[in-house]
Parts: C-alpha cells; structure tokens; sequence
C-alpha cells in the first residue's frame, strides 16, 4: 500500500480545524506524512486508543479528567466525572480525557489506553500509579483507596509538570466484591418450642453493596455471586434445665440444607456463643436470613451492654462477603 500524498499545509496551520493538543496533531501529521512509513505510522498511531463520547453532564468536563459511563446516544457513549467512593461499579470506569468537552451536543475523544499530555501533574512523581479520587470527582490521585472506595489504578505518571504533565493511561479494572457486616443489638426469644423464628437485624457495621432488607432478617446482596457467610449468635438461658438451639441459614426463604448448628445450655443466667459458616451462590437480589429455634422457651438470644471494661456483645453478627464474581 502506498503511502498518503503529501499534505500542503504547515504544522500552525492545523489550530484552524483540529484542536491544539500533541496527540490530534501528532497523528494527523502521521496520517500524511511522506518520510515516515505507513507501518511506522500505524505503529505509533496505535500508542493510543480512544472512544467516542459525549457529555449531558451541563458542565464542561475537563481535560484531564477521568470519567465513567453514565448513559449511551447512537452514536457515542455518555461520559461523567467519575467518583471513586464506592457509589458506582468500577466496571463504570473509561478512561481519562485529553481535551475539554463542554456539554454543547458535540463528541468528544477519550483515551482508554495511551499518553494524554498537557495537564497538571505537579501533585505526582513520575512513576507514580495514578487511581480514580474518591474524594473529588473526576480527579487522580497517587493515594491508593481503601475499601469500600473503589480502588481502580488508571494511570502512571510519565512527567511531572503544572501545566506539561504527562500521563500513560491503562485504566486496570477488578469487578467490585460486595460485602457487609449486621448486627443484632436488642434480645429476641421464641414464644413456642419447636419453632422456627427469625433474627432481625438493626445495625451496619460495614457494608459495600449489601443491605439489610424488608423486612430486616432479610440480608440482600445487590449482584450474583459466590458468598461467605458467617455469624455469632449469643445465648443466654435462665434455668438448668437441658435445653437444644438449632440455628441455621435460609436463602429466599428457603432452609439450606445442612446450614444448621445445634447446643445445649444447662446454664442458668450464663452465655453460650455458637458460630455457624456456609457458602452459597446467590442472584441480584437474593437474600439471607438466619433461623433459631429450641425445645425450651427459656432461652434468649441475649445483647449484652457495654461495660467499664469491655465493648459490648450484640447478639447476632453476621457477615456477608462476595468471594467470587
């Protein structure tokens, strides 16, 4: 194939219908360029890889900043300031755009995998890994996040400059794992022996996605998955009789076979803690429960208060937490 003809137009000729920025006119004179060889050109014009988008946001979204799906046209994707603090998915992610794009109608580059140059990079050393703020949206930062922020590594700083920065983009994305932890802070006893209850829950501990539901024995993940479950149930009993507690997990309100663990307390005014772990595959929108029941009313799963001493002992917590996708 032979290459392009030459282009009759000088370098400051090209401000007039591209705009000024080093890779739109480092490429367009690489797509006319007679002393550099197509293979060469396709070489380094494939250093970057853009996507079409635009912006709805009613602001300009700057150069230099990262942004995330947020919507699609027929003819390109839309695009907003992305805001790392665990709000949206990090599939959201798309990269980081090397130019202003006001929110006129028009499209946009941006790059998914290259070099944007011509920002401020001065906050950076060259080296650094740049991840998605998820403090200021839109913004990098060298601080890597910590759960349950999304900790998304995008960039490297390649100079480190207040207005000549360069960046390499590579935007590196994990699917977000889900998890919480619930607590159980008030007492709850069966009224029947022989019969199935189940334990509400009125705190977050922590939680990235995960809820608790209606009504709230209900623990609701919000994306398929492979889940850990664990919990700590307290019991207290008030006489020395022998008394059994069977407690056990259900999912959509279903028992799981063989979930369930079962004590005996013959202590009067003592605590017996029992702990119980299961995994289980689970839809968006699927819930769990946790069940007990005994043969003997006078058992209670007990909260104990905090004291001079000591923090205080909920009566149930459960944690919930994705381990595959």
């Amino acid at each position: 194939m032979a290459n392009p003809p030459p282009l009759k137009i000088r370098r400051n000729q090209l401000d007039s219908f591209i705009k000024d920025d080093f890779e739109a006119i480092r490429q367009f004179e690489l797509l006319f360029s007679t002393t550099v060889s197509l293979n060469e050109q396709i070489k380094e014009m494939g250093n970057y890889v853009y996507g079409l988008v635009g912006n709805t946001t009613g602001s300009t979204i700057p150069k230099g900043s990262v942004v995330g799906f947020a919507g699609a046209a027929s003819d390109a994707i839309l695009v907003s300031p992305y805001l790392a603090d665990g709000s949206l998915p990090s599939l959201y992610i798309f990269g980081v755009m090397p130019e202003d794009l006001p929110d006129s109608g028009q499209r946009g580059r941006c790059v998914t995998w290259g070099f944007v140059s011509g920002i401020d990079t001065s906050a950076f050393n060259v080296g650094d890994i740049l991840y998605a703020s998820p403090l200021v949206a839109g913004a990098l930062t060298n601080v890597k996040p910590t759960a349950p922020d999304n900790v998304i590594p995008v960039a490297a700083c390649l100079v480190s400059d207040a207005s000549d920065g360069v960046i390499f983009v590579r935007p590196t994305i994990e699917q977000m794992q889900y998890y919480g932890i619930f607590s159980k802070t008030t007492d709850q006893s069966p009224a029947l022996i022989d019969t199935e209850y189940l334990l509400t829950f009125d705190t977050v501990e922590t939680s990235n996605g995960i809820a608790i539901g209606t009504p709230t024995s209900r623990i609701v993940v919000p994306e398929s998955g492979f889940y850990q479950l664990d919990a700590t149930v307290q019991l207290s009993s008030n006489n020395t009789s022998a008394k059994n507690i069977w407690v056990w997990f259900k999912k959509n309100g279903t028992s799981i076979p063989n979930s369930a663990r079962i004590v005996t307390s013959r202590l009067n005014n003592g605590f017996v803690p029992m702990a119980l772990s299961e995994t289980v595959s689970l839809g968006s929108g699927e819930y769990i429960e946790v069940a007990f029941a005994s043969n003997n009313t006078g058992v209670t799963v007990d909260t104990v208060a905090a004291t001079a001493f000591a923090p205080g002992a909920p009566a149930v917590v459960l944690s919930v937490t994705q381990i595959q996708q």
